[in-house]
């Protein structure tokens, strides 16, 4: 059996961090995360639909997300978003690190298309994916996602502390900076 893309990368990721109780990767700035997505966008979280892939080895996630707002790059009105991971029936797979997405979610998600499949995935897995919520000063806070059960990496091996939670509006803000930088296109 031959699995192609993320697939062995991301099970190496889960595995080699397992006896740790997390799993490690790579960390990634605000700078890398938009350079590597076709879009960074705000988007609400429609339906989700958990399946077996191809070769019945693994459970894929699909969440169908509104965008409401697209901060860098173009992305249509809806997109299908994988990840892996997810329950088919009572057989659930939990992947440390990856994204999760539940109905009626608010993200914020760096989105890229995975040349293996031409699926739509979240850049740098948790990284790449914030929760929106309102704190208890009627704020909207953009949440990360990195934090349990992932250990961040820099590129020479040190440890990184993951992204803290940060008002939606200067995120948003910073992002936008970031892409008219690299010249992407910001609506």
């Amino acid at each position: 059996m031959r699995v192609k893309g993320w697939l062995p990368t991301a099970l190496t990721l889960v595995f080699a961090g397992a006896a740790a109780h997390a799993s490690t990767f790579l960390a990634m700035t605000q700078e890398e995360l938009v350079a590597g997505s076709a879009a960074v966008v705000d988007a609400r979280v429609v339906q989700v639909k958990s399946f077996w892939n191809r070769e019945h080895t693994a459970i894929l996630t699909e969440a169908l997300v509104r965008v409401d707002e697209t901060i860098v790059g173009e992305a249509p009105a809806f997109v299908k978003v994988r990840t892996f991971g997810g329950t088919v029936g009572r057989v659930r797979i939990e992947a440390q690190g990856f994204p999760t997405f539940a109905n009626g979610d608010r993200l914020l998600l760096f989105l890229y298309t995975e040349p293996a499949d031409g699926s739509v995935r979240v850049q740098g897995y948790q990284l790449g994916e914030y929760r929106i919520e309102t704190d208890a000063a009627g704020v909207e806070v953009a949440k990360p996602m990195a934090d349990v059960g992932m250990r961040l990496l820099r590129r020479d091996g040190k440890a990184w502390v993951a992204p803290r939670p940060i008002a939606l509006g200067e995120i948003k803000a910073s992002l936008r900076d970031i892409g008219e930088r690299q010249g992407r296109r910001v609506p």
